[in-house]
């Protein structure tokens, strides 16, 4: 869930001044271009096909969706998409299981892909992608492969979002810190002199958060969560060597000292973010974080750049993660076709649309998925979002795998981490608890899903 504030409002439309002509021309133009283009849909002009899409997104964010919708209708007579908002995977499967399931749906994650996948609650993509020719290497590879299970896509991207390093410029240059870390080593010195210990022993402020979304760390050193044929690898050497860092990392700033400033600067004990409001130096969040500064330390000097590497290792340069809001077809649509043929217009034309036109992007706020729009940053309303776009294309950015029920492999690998941080527990033996409970589930989904196939 993001949301955009005013103050990302104005400087916004400031940055965006000099090219709202020429992005309001664009809109005009698909505005104009609306004739009689029919989609696949059985309705007409005078009685058109009524048709409904189900979003995850709430709020401001839920709002640029509209405008798109408005002009996909306006361009297809024939048939009316009517949106719906807050719609959450359990509404869904529920709507589908009384036969009242929306035609499309974007989904809150992509880690809720291969689970749906596997369950036949959506319609695979490949018959529809090959008859109308969409090229989806024109998406960027991460992004298309969060969106499939087991080779195959069920999903098309609709903006995603990317995970880099975030630095506190201020407190870096009252550090005497020039410039943001490279490798893991420089990152370790870092934190420790940007880690401030107050009388009562405890943090007033740390270097660090030592926490990776999507367990990134698993990566970090060429590991995986899973390997191309979707099996489990929690305990893929490589894997647990970077889950080894994470651990040494919280454990060279003392967990219980971590935890208590964390406790005590977010969560239940305050709204605010630690990083946000210049506790911590250092943090590895997503584009959508941005808003939650502005809000919280509008006045906050910050920066954006890559997560570090392992020192030696420059191969691995760029590493980070991508998560997104799936487009997907349900088993129970009203009129397939007719919803193939949106999510490949979302996906494709309203995606530039949405990215070229500020009163749509100030509410979408995330990373495009094309290719042709990471590629030119220049667009983007701020340098920080304009790396997120550049990074979010890297050979080196890998999403958590499309495996079934993601999210409790998530949790379990984050349980096991934190077991490992917190006590005796060795993390190759944690991540062995992992790979033991979870591996057979996956690999007994996946027997599964090919026997069907076949």
């Amino acid at each position: 869930m993001h949301f955009t504030l005013i103050a990302l409002r104005r400087a916004w439309f400031a940055r965006a001044r000099l090219g709202a002509l020429t992005c309001g021309a664009l809109l005009a133009s698909a505005l104009a271009g609306c004739s009689s283009s029919p989609s696949s849909g059985t309705g007409t002009e005078a009685h058109p096909e009524q048709l409904t899409m189900a979003i995850a997104w709430t709020g401001t964010q839920a709002a640029g969706v509209p405008p798109l919708l408005k002009i996909y209708n306006q361009e297809h007579p024939n048939v009316h998409w009517n949106l719906v908002d807050n719609v959450n995977e359990q509404k869904l499967l529920a709507e589908e299981a009384a036969g009242d399931a929306p035609s499309v749906a974007m989904l809150d994650t992509t880690d809720l892909v291969a689970s749906m996948a596997t369950s036949g609650a959506i319609l695979p993509l490949q018959s529809y992608i090959s008859s109308n020719k969409l090229n989806v290497n024109d998406f960027t590879p991460a992004s298309l492969y969060s969106n499939s299970y087991l080779g195959a896509q069920y999903a098309l991207p609709f903006f995603e979002d990317t995970y880099a390093l975030y630095y506190n410029k201020t407190l870096f240059e009252k550090a005497g810190i020039a410039q943001p870390p490279t490798t893991l080593s420089e990152l370790a010195a870092d934190a420790a002199k940007l880690s401030i210990t107050g009388s009562d022993g405890q943090y007033s402020q740390l270097g660090f958060e030592p926490t990776m979304p999507k367990q990134l760390e698993g990566y970090m050193f060429g590991g995986n969560w899973a390997d191309a044929s979707g099996q489990v690898t929690a305990t893929n050497p490589l894997t647990v060597k970077g889950a080894q860092w994470i651990v040494d990392t919280e454990k060279q700033l003392d967990p219980s000292k971590v935890q208590k400033f964390l406790a005590g600067s977010s969560g239940a004990v305050s709204a605010l973010d630690p990083f946000a409001t210049g506790k911590v130096a250092m943090d590895v969040s997503g584009e959508w974080f941005m808003p939650t500064i502005l809000q919280q330390s509008p006045n906050m000097d910050f920066g954006v750049a890559p997560i570090p590497y392992p020192d030696g290792q420059p191969q691995y340069a760029g590493t980070g993660s991508v998560g997104g809001n799936p487009l997907v077809i349900l088993k129970g649509a009203q009129d397939a076709n007719a919803a193939w043929d949106l999510i490949d217009w979302l996906a494709t034309t309203g995606q530039e649309i949405a990215t070229k036109t500020p009163s749509i992007y100030h509410d979408i706020y995330s990373v495009p998925a094309l290719k042709s729009l990471v590629s030119n940053a220049q667009m983007a309303p701020t340098p920080q979002m304009a790396f997120f776009w550049q990074y979010s294309g890297g050979k080196n950015i890998h999403p958590f795998p499309p495996v079934p029920d993601a999210t409790t492999y998530l949790n379990a690998i984050t349980s096991a981490v934190q077991q490992a941080q917190l006590t005796p527990t060795s993390v190759s033996s944690a991540l062995q608890q992992v790979q033991s409970q979870y591996g057979p589930l996956v690999a007994g989904q996946i027997k599964s899903a090919q026997a069907q196939a076949h």
